[in-house]
């Protein structure tokens, strides 16, 4: 693979865009607002005035923006991708997006005789150029085995889970896991504050104990100090996925309590006007 184009700049697709410039692909880069861009293009990108024209002749595709509307203008719209990739093409969706438009969409990038895989990120934006990121991918194996190169140059491990829609399965029930142990958290705080325990012996014993997974870890200083800026990741997108994961569960028949319940402080915290605070917010919710 050699050319290939990237749909969406915004952190997680600017930072990606980068790690491909720099492994030494060429790169052209299409991003619905205006302006994202011109850092790519100074080291060498090549702007594109649609999805339609960023894809022409590319060899892979890489797609990151926010919800399923987003990703159907991208690929179905008036000047979407679909249609104007060539045969062969591969394309790699890494948007966090409702399981059956995955699956429609991987549908259709046979129709158009395009290979295709799901690339779920995990991981904020930090961990590209931090070079940490995992992908959980959903691809036939002869196209993981093409496409894996491109997805080492912004991530460091590749996790097949099996054919396409698999890694986005995965992908939205490891941010369940995510919203799950930080909404325990945040609960457990505000007990240890209504019990007059010490709060920085409380947060060494648990940055020490069994608790400690890095959802814990990365967020407990903001949680203890109720501080919520820098926004890594907007209480929308975290709803939003929430949203897509509970869609997942009703449609295999699953019932879901815990993460229902954790859903539901999403919920409570967005009625608040809080959807584009960073989504521990739900902290607030305890006072």
């Amino acid at each position: 693979m050699k050319t290939i184009a990237v749909l969406g700049l915004g952190n997680m697709g600017f930072n990606i865009a980068a790690n491909i410039l720099k492994a030494g692909y060429e790169l052209r880069v299409y991003n619905r607002s205006k302006g994202r861009d011109e850092e790519l293009v100074k080291q060498g990108a090549k702007s594109a005035a649609s999805p339609a024209d960023a894809v022409r002749g590319a060899d892979a595709v890489v797609s990151v923006v926010g919800d399923d509307e987003a990703s159907k203008t991208i690929w179905r719209g008036e000047q979407g991708a679909l249609a104007a990739a060539s045969p062969g093409c591969c394309i790699v969706e890494c948007s966090t997006l409702s399981l059956a438009w995955v699956k429609e969409l991987s549908a259709l990038a046979q129709e158009h005789s395009l290979r295709f895989a799901d690339a779920g990120l995990g991981g904020g934006p930090g961990s590209i150029p931090g070079g940490t990121m995992n992908l959980f991918v959903g691809a036939e194996q002869a196209t993981f085995d093409a496409v894996q190169p491109l997805l080492a140059a912004f991530s460091k491990r590749q996790f097949r889970f099996g054919h396409p829609g698999a890694g986005m399965a995965y992908k939205l029930i490891n941010n369940m896991l995510i919203d799950v142990q930080v909404s325990a958290l945040v609960e457990a705080l505000a007990m240890m504050e209504k019990a007059g325990i010490d709060m920085a012996e409380a947060e060494k014993a648990m940055m020490n104990g069994s608790f400690s997974s890095p959802a814990v870890t990365s967020n407990i200083k903001g949680l203890m100090t109720k501080a919520y800026e820098p926004v890594s990741f907007q209480l929308r997108w975290m709803r939003k996925d929430a949203d897509y994961m509970n869609r997942f569960a009703e449609e295999k028949g699953v019932k879901l309590p815990v993460a229902a319940a954790a859903r539901a402080l999403l919920e409570e915290a967005a009625a608040k006007g809080w959807s584009s605070k960073n989504w521990t917010v739900i902290r607030e919710l305890y006072k």
